[in-house]
């Protein structure tokens, strides 16, 4: 008797054990490879140099000269205002082929989606090399322009200029916020927008009403890819920005590589993890009250 009674306690300790057994990789991998590193870099930004060599004393002094130094300032509002813009324009051309794919394609949908997800399959070198072939002074947009006779000479602003950043993380996140707005979007019954439109609502307020604020989370998950991904993009603007503009993540590379001042650079990092996490927070708090809003 005594073990029967001992057997549904053990049953339920099974029941706890086994999940926490199998979450126990991912919490050692976040351990070593995530929240062991930002602590190392953490501790990091509170030492100091002293002719190239690292010095183990505690100071403020990195981020005292972060604050103090504006070109360290103007990097990082170039950031945000790249980063801000190149959301915005994803999710203007995000939105209508997103609706596209979820509402229009039929049978065409699973060809649209591969078509959309293809681009992760290559190297974001390769695919920033093809845009520096086509966006060249003798590349194949400005050629195809002479020889329609639209231009004369060569567009020199295509390439290594702040136009070329836009153009080349646009294409790269734009399938980012493709994804999340499907899936928001595919869940939008079209029984919804009918009953809007029987009860005498034309179309721009049936969109504005009803199947805007119902792909709402898809939204803000999309532009918050985009957001946090090209805040901190390093690639697309060294290959294609020419160095002209640094943005804050060439500039942090520049503290560890060429300066050698390590205790900078983590400071600099630190300080775009908290933006990135403070988006993160944010955007968390926006997608519970639309999702909210969405099941009300």
């Amino acid at each position: 008797m005594s073990g029967l009674r001992k057997a549904p306690h053990s049953n339920r300790r099974l029941t706890v054990l086994l999940p926490a057994a199998g979450l126990l990789p991912l919490l050692l991998w976040q351990l070593i490879f995530f929240l062991l590193p930002v602590g190392l870099m953490l501790g990091l930004s509170f030492w100091r140099t002293e002719k190239y060599r690292l010095i183990p004393s505690f100071t403020f002094d990195n981020y005292v000269t972060i604050f103090a130094r504006p070109a360290i300032w103007r990097s990082l509002l170039l950031s945000v205002e790249t980063a801000i813009f190149v959301t915005v324009a994803c999710a203007i051309l995000a939105y209508p082929l997103a609706y596209l794919i979820a509402k229009k394609a039929g049978r065409w949908r699973g060809l649209l989606l591969v078509a959309v997800i293809a681009p992760f399959w290559i190297s974001i070198v390769m695919r920033v090399g093809a845009w520096r072939l086509l966006l060249g002074e003798h590349g194949l947009i400005n050629q195809s322009l002479m020889a329609l006779g639209l231009i004369h000479q060569p567009f020199s602003f295509l390439l290594y200029s702040p136009v070329s950043t836009i153009i080349g993380l646009v294409y790269a996140y734009l399938p980012l916020y493709v994804l999340p707005l499907y899936a928001a979007i595919r869940n939008i019954h079209d029984s919804w927008v009918q009953a809007a439109m029987d009860l005498n609502a034309g179309p721009v307020r049936t969109f504005v009403e009803v199947i805007l604020p119902l792909s709402a989370p898809g939204l803000i998950v999309g532009a918050v890819f985009c957001f946090v991904f090209g805040l901190g993009e390093f690639v697309t603007p060294a290959l294609l920005g020419g160095g002209k503009q640094l943005m804050f993540s060439q500039v942090i590379q520049d503290e560890f590589q060429r300066r050698l001042d390590w205790p900078s650079g983590a400071a600099m990092s630190v300080i775009l993890l908290a933006l990135v996490l403070a988006t993160l927070a944010l955007s968390m708090k926006w997608i519970r009250r639309a999702s909210g809003e969405t099941e009300s």
